[in-house]
């Protein structure tokens, strides 16, 4: 910039050196390494939402090796008018970087999703608009754009539904869930395994009574499997918390077991995870007999299932995520209110080794607001997703929430 002045327009020497002052200050720095900071720059822990439609949501979070997350869930299609599979990417300070849908003309949900060795992702959950029947397991394979690479669907005739997708060590992935034979049979426990297409290489069911499922499964450490769900074999005919432990093929066998978390409730698990001690952690809700309204629950087991803490944090309310902390302890989420609705709150909570409260927090509006997963971020701080009608649009919009390692963020 030049700065021209009059030859006849008489500036004192003072009034120079004031004005060369000013500009100075105002111009930006020349040395390289002073800070600067943006006029508006983004809050490192935050509330966002996704406003896609009327009925969007977020099921599952996974935290990325370049600092961003992998968010999967659903969205409302209108020129279909119903639900398809929505695969979110976003980076540290919650921007979107690419989002994708899949689906047909029916309803196609996405329940978990994980990054695979090629930097590509592998997800699955349930479709109506590509099955043999009612719905079947639906699992998709991308790029590292979510652009689909390949899908596969797996059912009968009857309700079948990936719950989650794990890329196994040796190759290939694991799909846990549930199917149905015919639409008025029971349900039972499914493992799918496939090979890096998507191939069925074997599939297995498991239970024997009229509502068998599995929600969460993790490799051992031997090459195994070891799930989380539940079974109506409960001597009360209530709902029984179930651990299973599988070989590389899918059997019992040797190096399998099978453990039950029964009692006067019925007991249910929504998410199993391996702590920094290789314990498990299994988050869910219990219900007592004649109620209607649940109690969160937490259990830490051993390696081979045995119960080590059941604690219940919060009433009326479920968990539905749970992830290890570098300390040893979990963090959790969930929501209150279950039954009622609109008048959820999303809980996240930060448990120790043994269970104990660290933590609480609810975090709500008005409206429904519900969380249903949540992964720990290396920084040490934590990121969620699911729904919520109390802020953005005032639809049911998708919920990033991103907080500090005391669970606090800017609105």
């Amino acid at each position: 910039m030049i700065v021209r002045t009059h030859p006849s327009l008489f500036v004192p020497a003072v009034g120079v050196l004031l004005a060369a002052v000013v500009f100075t200050a105002c111009v930006a720095p020349t040395d390289p390494d002073t800070p600067r900071r943006r006029i508006a720059d983004p809050a490192p822990f935050f509330l966002r939402t996704i406003d896609l439609s009327e009925y969007d949501e977020g099921f599952d979070v996974q935290a990325l090796e370049d600092g961003g997350f992998i968010i999967v869930g659903r969205t409302w299609m209108q020129h279909t008018t119903s639900k398809d599979v929505l695969l979110l990417r976003i980076d540290a300070d919650g921007q979107t970087k690419w989002m994708k849908t899949f689906g047909g003309v029916y309803t196609d949900e996405g329940y978990s999703v994980n990054q695979t060795t090629d930097g590509g992702f592998i997800l699955t959950g349930m479709t109506e608009s590509y099955t043999n029947g009612n719905s079947d397991v639906w699992l998709i394979k991308t790029d590292a754009g979510g652009n689909m690479q390949w899908s596969k669907s797996f059912g009968g005739t009857g309700l079948d539904s990936g719950q989650d997708v794990i890329e196994c060590s040796s190759g290939g992935y694991l799909v846990a869930g549930y199917g149905q034979l015919s639409f008025a049979g029971r349900l039972y426990a499914v493992l799918i395994r496939t090979d890096e297409l998507g191939s069925e290489i074997w599939k297995k069911t498991y239970g024997l009574s009229e509502r068998d499922l599995f929600t969460s499964v993790i490799e051992a450490e031997d090459g195994g499997f070891v799930v989380a769900g539940s079974t109506e074999t409960g001597d009360n005919g209530s709902t029984v918390l179930w651990l299973q432990k599988v070989d590389a093929t899918g059997e019992i066998g040797a190096q399998g077991w099978s453990q039950f978390v029964d009692g006067p409730n019925s007991k249910s698990a929504f998410q199993l995870i391996r702590s920094t001690s290789g314990t498990f952690g299994i988050i869910g809700y219990t219900t007592s007999p004649g109620s209607e309204n649940s109690s969160l629950l937490f259990l830490r087991t051993d390696v081979t299932g045995d119960m080590m803490v059941e604690t219940q944090p919060q009433q009326n309310a479920i968990g539905t995520g749970i992830a290890a902390t570098s300390e040893g302890g979990f963090i959790v989420c969930g929501y209150t209110d279950p039954l009622g609705f609109d008048g959820s709150d999303i809980i996240l909570m930060k448990l120790d080794a043994d269970g104990g409260l660290v933590w609480k927090r609810e975090i709500g509006g008005t409206r429904m607001d519900r969380a249903h997963s949540v992964c720990a971020v290396a920084d040490g701080s934590f990121v969620l997703t699911g729904t919520t009608q109390s802020y953005g649009s005032g639809d049911q919009d998708l919920l990033i929430l991103k907080t500090d390692a005391n669970g606090m963020f800017e609105e």
